[in-house]
């Protein structure tokens, strides 16, 4: 039960408990004012009967008994009639009294229900609360823990970008020594080329000094036979 309808039930048996005898307390003076008026008409009947004895006792007493007499019955039955309907209006009131008797005890027990589940939800706010703390408690804490993962992460962002900088620039120094590498190379082989070629210059002017000397070899060799084969046939 919310807080507003527990409010409500209090202040409905509050009302009840106050209205409970209203109608008896309104019914009490009603038969006050009732006894009032009939205690002022029986003391005006009374007094017209005084006034009627007086005025017919001179001469007449036999007849001013007979009209008390009779005055005085239709008085009786007058208070006879008043106090059989005070007696029915007393017995209303009971049972009017009775039923808000039954009323306030049903209300009652409706209030101590009512009491009952108020006192059961209020530990049950009381409980929610506390989770609700906790909760409260642990929502801060992470959001400490995201506060310093952030903070981490920033780090790691400039680091990270830092790191993509400092690679740039390695893969530009790397596109540079490359180049320089390359030129390097082309200069290198060109060199080896060049080295090559005069080698092979090289080796072919020994070639061609050996042959030259082999071919002044064989002449002299020729000359020389021809010289021996002229001297030996000179002495034959």
């Amino acid at each position: 039960m919310a807080w507003d309808e527990q409010i409500r039930v209090q202040l409905l048996a509050r009302d009840a408990r106050e209205q409970s005898h209203a109608a008896l307390i309104a019914h009490v003076h009603r038969l006050a004012q009732l006894s009032v008026h009939l205690r002022d008409r029986n003391a005006a009947l009374l007094a017209a009967a005084a006034q009627s004895s007086r005025a017919a006792a001179p001469g007449g007493a036999p007849a001013g008994d007979s009209k008390d007499a009779a005055l005085r019955a239709a008085l009786v039955a007058s208070l006879e009639a008043q106090l059989a309907q005070t007696r029915a209006d007393l017995s209303e009131q009971y049972k009017v009294q009775s039923a808000n008797a039954q009323r306030l005890l049903a209300l009652t027990d409706s209030l101590r229900d009512a009491e009952e589940r108020a006192r059961d939800e209020r530990e049950e706010l009381r409980r929610l609360r506390s989770e609700v703390e906790g909760l409260r408690e642990r929502a801060r804490w992470h959001k400490e823990i995201v506060a310093e993962k952030e903070k981490q992460l920033v780090i790691l962002q400039d680091e990270h970008a830092s790191l993509e900088l400092e690679l740039s620039q390695l893969e530009i120094q790397n596109d540079n020594l490359k180049t320089d590498n390359a030129a390097l190379l082309q200069r290198w082989l060109e060199s080896k080329a060049e080295d090559a070629n005069r080698m092979n210059e090289a080796n072919a002017f020994l070639e061609e000094a050996k042959r030259l000397r082999g071919e002044r070899e064989g002449a002299k060799g020729k000359d020389t036979e021809a010289v021996e084969g002229a001297d030996a046939g000179a002495d034959a």
